[in-house]
């Protein structure tokens, strides 16, 4: 409308047709904004009958601008102007009137629209920070949990080896240790097998140290093996086997080639490897289990090196050194102890007290080294003749004992007759003889404490010195006319 108001206006002064351009394009633009408005506000009454008001007035001053357009033709433009635009712009403003309400309508749609795109707007900014705030919390809970749950493995995993410390420190032997070790390593790993290797007393052996069930190849892997065999025990690191994801050129021949995985960690002290745990596994070790094998492994090993020691320090502080066989010390618990026993299951203990015949004029006419053959030799054959029940000691000198439970006098007999028959087998470089004089004794016929019944052997022996030597005494049965020492040879 005020390209038109502007073009017709321009016209009129002038009266050049090139001011109508404006006039005819306003009109034109005027026919297609009508349109494209009246389309926007389809469904909107009011802004339906504003456009039609505006139509309405637009058609009024078109009919005024084409009398004005027409006179100014025809040169009569004054009395046009003067008249016609009076009524133009009487209808002009009538028009600015409808359209600022139109446009007032357009700005409150806008408005309306912004402050529902605003509401949108903030609608969707709260929800994403609902959801985000609720996305927080989930993972800050499972952040949480996740805490919970690696505090409640590391509690468990601390106790578990709480409880590998308390087992080795309570452990009485050796033995008992690596059995506590072996569980430890099973617990550690489901679903694993374990086993404990060990040096023997001479270091040239590897011993299994536990128990492997009856099919285990272990059992003929270990026997008579050298500890090189096993290259944990020779590289003084740990190995594993079975891991096709990292091959090695070097195979361990205790267990390389094995069924599934193994894992053969070194037991060092002191830069002394003296033995190995081997855990063979179906799976691979996670992270957990890795640091419990190497962590518990290196924990159990001073532990079982002190308790090795403390075994071989009592073995020699109870063993005899030349002979091999336990000293008076061991013998003295031992009697106190197979006594009581005795006493408990009311069944018989035998006592057989030994000694060499002549042996002072051995080591008189053939020298201490000789006579140290014999009590060895002695010692030998005790230990090879006597029971696993039996129990052989050396108690000094050239004196020797034997306990015998659940045994009664009459096999006591037949035992020291088979033992006083060996001496007599027994070759030693340079000695022409060995013999042995034996006195029998036992409980409760003979005496009714461990130390009575010692002492009867000892009477019964010296009885056997002074009838002959090389012979065997024993008090007759009860019921006999007299009670004297009986004589065998």
């Amino acid at each position: 409308m005020l390209d038109q108001e502007t073009g017709l206006r321009g016209y009129n002064l002038n009266g050049l047709d090139e001011f109508l351009r404006p006039y005819q394009q306003g009109r034109a633009d005027f026919g297609q904004a009508l349109n494209d408005s009246r389309s926007a506000m389809e469904g909107d009454r009011n802004g339906q009958a504003l456009l039609a008001e505006q139509a309405q007035i637009s058609d009024e001053w078109r009919q005024l601008a084409s009398v004005a357009v027409t006179q100014a033709r025809l040169r009569d433009t004054v009395h046009a102007d003067a008249t016609g635009a009076r009524q133009r712009k009487a209808v002009m403003d009538r028009f600015r009137i409808a359209n600022t309400d139109y446009q007032r309508l357009i700005d409150e749609r806008r408005e309306s629209r912004e402050a529902g795109l605003a509401w949108l707007s903030a609608g969707v900014v709260f929800a994403l920070a609902v959801f985000f705030a609720l996305l927080g919390a989930v993972v800050l809970r499972r952040q949480r949990q996740a805490r919970r749950a690696a505090r409640r493995r590391e509690a468990a995993y601390v106790a578990r080896q709480h409880d590998l410390g308390t087992g080795l420190q309570v452990a009485r032997s050796e033995e008992e240790a690596h059995e506590v070790l072996s569980r430890h390593l099973e617990l550690s790993v489901p679903g694993s097998d374990a086993a404990v290797l060990t040096r023997n007393n001479s270091e040239n052996r590897l011993l299994l140290a536990t128990e492997v069930p009856d099919d285990s190849p272990l059992t003929d892997r270990v026997a008579d093996v050298e500890p090189r065999a096993c290259l944990a025990v020779r590289l003084a690191s740990r190995r594993h086997e079975g891991d096709a994801a990292a091959p090695s050129v070097l195979r361990c021949e205790v267990c390389g080639g094995l069924e599934g995985r193994a894992d053969c960690s070194p037991l060092i002290v002191g830069g002394e490897v003296i033995g190995a745990a081997l855990l063979r596994h179906p799976d691979p070790l996670s992270e957990r289990q890795d640091r419990a094998v190497e962590e518990s492994v290196a924990q159990a090993a001073p532990v079982l090196a002190n308790l090795r020691n403390l075994a071989l320090a009592e073995s020699r502080a109870a063993t005899d050194g030349l002979t091999g066989l336990p000293n008076r010390r061991s013998f003295e618990e031992t009697l106190k102890r197979m006594a009581a026993q005795a006493g408990r299951t009311k069944t018989p203990l035998s006592a057989l007290a030994l000694d060499l015949d002549h042996f002072k004029s051995v080591n008189d006419t053939h020298g201490h080294e000789v006579g140290d053959e014999v009590l060895a030799a002695m010692g030998a054959l005790l230990a090879d003749l006597v029971r696993a029940s039996d129990f052989a000691a050396r108690i000094g000198g050239e004196e020797f004992v034997v306990l015998a439970p659940d045994t009664a006098r009459d096999g006591a007999v037949a035992l020291a007759e088979t033992i006083r028959a060996a001496v007599r087998e027994v070759a030693v470089p340079g000695v022409a003889q060995v013999t042995v004089s034996i006195g029998v004794a036992s409980l409760p016929e003979d005496a009714s404490t461990p130390s009575g019944l010692l002492r009867a052997a000892d009477r019964l022996l010296y009885a056997a010195k002074e009838r002959g030597r090389d012979r065997v005494e024993a008090n007759l049965p009860v019921g006999e006319s007299e009670p004297q020492p009986r004589i065998t040879s």
